[in-house]
C-alpha cells in the first residue's frame, strides 16, 4: 500500500467486533519498552465481521472513537510557527480473523523480494482454486523449519483480504489521519507476541495447539516442531458467544478443537499435540478441564503476564484481549 514509512509503525489500531483499541510504543531513557494503550467499546452492529462483505456498518461512530483514543495528529513547527499541521501517522492495522481468508502453503523456497514473494503465493493460491483471487490483497508470514525428512521448507500462512473489505478500513484510517502501512490479523500477532516471550521455552521442538476466541470466532493453529501445519477460523453462532450458557460454549470449543486435531493428524501422522495456548477474554469456566479430559491437552492461557515477562511497562492500560492485541501489533 503505502511504502514511504522508513521503519515499522510504533502505533497500532485494532478493530474488533465490539470495540476499537489503540496502542503506542516508545522506549524510556533506560531503553525499556513502554506502551500506552486505550480501548473504547462499540455499539452492537457497528462492525459486522465478514470476509466477503463490507465490515463497517457505521464508520462515523468508529472515526469518532478512534480520534478520541489516538488524540490529534502532530504538527511540525519551527520557532513557534507551524509549518505543517495534521501530519498523517503510520499505523499497523489489525483486523478480526474472520474478516480474511487464510491458507497454509508449503514452499521449497521463498523469494526475498516482497513483490516476487506475493506473486508466487498468488500463483499457488490460484492453482489451488479455493476461492476467487481477483481484487484481493495478500499478506503472509513464513515459518521456516525442517520437514519430516530433515529438509528445510517454508510453511507460509497466506492471508487473503478482499479489496472491498480492506477499502473500508483504509478509508476509515485516512479519515482520522492514519496511514495503514502494515495489515495483520488478530491471532497471528498474538501468537508472534507469545512466541517472542516464549523463545527459550523450547516450543519449537514440540507440537502445539493455539486457540484464539475473539470477535465471535474461534481460530485454531497447529504447529509441529515449529512448522505451522494447520489453520482454521470458525465463526461461532452469535447467541453462543453472547452467553447462551458457558457449558454450551465449552462443548463447542472442545468439538472444534477435536475436529481440527483429527484433520491435522490425518494429513500429518507425526503430529500429536499435548500442549495448548489459549487466548480469550477472562476465564471460561470448565474449558481447561474439558480440553484436558476430552482432548488430552494441557492448556496455558496467554494474558498480560506475557508482557510482564518481556519487561514491558503497560501501567494503566486496559486488560482486555483487544487491548493486548493492539500492543502485540507494535511488539516487533
Amino acid at each position: 500500500m503505502w511504502g514511504w514509512a522508513e521503519s515499522r509503525p510504533r502505533r497500532c489500531l485494532k478493530v474488533s467486533a465490539d470495540s476499537v483499541a489503540w496502542a503506542e510504543s516508545a522506549r524510556t531513557w533506560r531503553g525499556r519498552r513502554r506502551h500506552r494503550c486505550a480501548l473504547s467499546p462499540l455499539p452492537e452492529g457497528t462492525v459486522k465481521v465478514s470476509a466477503t462483505e463490507p465490515n463497517l456498518a457505521d464508520a462515523s461512530i468508529l472515526a469518532a472513537r478512534i480520534r478520541a483514543l489516538a488524540g490529534p495528529s502532530p504538527s511540525l513547527g519551527i520557532g513557534g510557527q507551524t509549518w505543517l499541521s495534521d501530519i498523517p501517522r503510520p499505523v499497523v492495522l489489525l483486523l478480526p480473523d474472520a474478516s480474511v481468508r487464510t491458507v497454509v502453503l508449503q514452499l521449497e523456497s521463498l523469494p526475498s523480494r516482497p513483490d516476487e514473494r506475493d506473486a508466487l503465493i498468488r500463483w499457488r493460491l490460484s492453482q489451488e482454486q479455493l476461492f476467487p483471487m481477483a481484487n484481493t490483497k495478500i499478506v503472509s508470514q513464513a515459518f521456516p523449519a525442517r520437514n519430516e525428512q530433515g529438509v528445510m521448507t517454508q510453511m507460509v500462512l497466506a492471508v487473503v483480504i478482499q479489496e472491498t473489505v480492506l477499502a473500508q478500513y483504509e478509508s476509515l484510517c485516512e479519515s482520522v489521519g492514519l496511514i495503514p502501512c502494515e495489515i495483520g490479523v488478530t491471532s497471528l500477532h498474538l501468537f508472534n507476541l507469545w512466541a517472542r516471550a516464549s523463545g527459550g521455552s523450547g516450543w519449537q521442538e514440540q507440537d502445539l495447539c493455539w486457540m484464539t476466541l475473539a470477535d465471535g470466532a474461534l481460530t485454531i493453529m497447529l504447529f509441529h516442531d515449529g512448522r505451522l501445519l494447520f489453520y482454521r477460523c470458525k465463526v461461532l453462532p452469535g447467541e453462543l458467544v453472547r452467553g447462551a450458557g458457558p457449558g454450551e460454549l465449552v462443548s463447542r470449543i472442545v468439538q472444534e478443537c477435536r475436529v481440527s486435531l483429527e484433520a491435522c493428524q490425518q494429513r500429518h501422522p507425526a503430529f500429536a499435540a499435548q500442549d495448548a495456548v489459549l487466548c480469550v477474554d477472562g476465564e471460561i469456566g470448565g474449558l481447561k478441564k474439558a480440553l484436558a479430559d476430552e482432548v488430552g491437552l494441557s492448556v496455558h492461557q496467554m494474558g498480560w503476564a506475557t508482557l510482564d515477562s518481556l519487561g514491558w511497562k503497560t501501567k494503566g492500560s486496559p486488560r482486555g484481549l483487544s487491548a493486548l492485541t493492539a500492543v502485540a501489533g507494535v511488539s516487533s
